[in-house]
């Protein structure tokens, strides 16, 4: 019987680059990756999801992303992301869900919301695990106070309270203006939302979302790419896809 693709080791050894983009994002919430990727997995990507949205039912959102085009399959392990993903939850990561999501010219400011469903304890759990899980959105059109910024509230992931309803101003707001190329990882906890789409253009955004691997996944990774990679991916590929069935 195979060895499951448990790694050796839960916390890597970091660099002092990476050791002070998990202290920003520990004291912040978010971390804007440079150079996650490059132009022409940019091109790629805006390829492969605009033929995506003509496929689907929904031009807004779509689901299980890696089973749309082997042209996102890259994502799921980008090393840039990935690193910092292991660096602040430890190498025993998995996927919970590939999305990507489209905000049409005309839609407005959603509301403020975070992606997880917990409440959040100021003193944390005993054995520290929070964050849980992380987003990553990797954004294919610049964004500008036209098309929309992504707007946070840096700390409030760990504000033992949900954000309030609708999307009121926060003094400590920040919008985050991202561009093509980098990334944008942000605690599931933190309160963050998508300003109006006041262009005349879309703004489109591959989503990644990890999370510690005994966590329960939204995606249950039944599909042909996930079962290939099951099968004949890397050992952290086939934890990525959810592998290990029991701890």
């Amino acid at each position: 019987m195979a060895q499951p693709p448990y790694p050796q080791h839960l916390n890597p050894k970091l660099t002092p680059a990476i050791a002070e983009d998990v202290a920003f994002f520990r004291k912040w919430g978010y971390l804007v990756v440079e150079d996650a990727i490059t132009e022409v997995q940019v091109e790629t990507l805006r390829t492969a999801l605009d033929a995506a949205c003509e496929r689907g039912d929904s031009r807004q959102f779509i689901h299980q992303l890696l089973e749309e085009d082997e042209d996102f399959a890259f994502l799921l392990d980008n090393p840039p992301v990935l690193e910092r993903m292991q660096a602040i939850l430890g190498t025993c990561v998995q996927l919970h869900s590939a999305t990507a999501r489209i905000t049409e010219s005309g839609q407005e400011d959603q509301n403020w919301h975070r992606d997880v469903p917990w409440p959040i304890d100021p003193d944390g759990t005993p054995y520290g695990a929070l964050p849980g899980q992380i987003n990553c959105g990797y954004y294919l059109d610049e964004l500008d106070e036209d098309n929309g910024a992504i707007v946070i509230v840096p700390g409030s992931h760990r504000a033992p309270f949900r954000p309030p309803e609708g999307h009121p101003r926060f003094p400590e707001e920040k919008r985050v203006f991202a561009r093509p190329g980098q990334a944008v990882m942000f605690d599931g906890c933190l309160y963050h939302r998508g300003a109006a789409n006041r262009s005349a253009v879309r703004r489109r955004v591959c989503l990644m979302c990890y999370q510690t691997a005994w966590m329960k996944s939204r995606e249950p990774f039944d599909g042909p790419f996930a079962q290939k990679v099951r099968e004949t991916g890397t050992d952290q590929q086939k934890m990525l896809m959810g592998a290990i069935e029991k701890w």
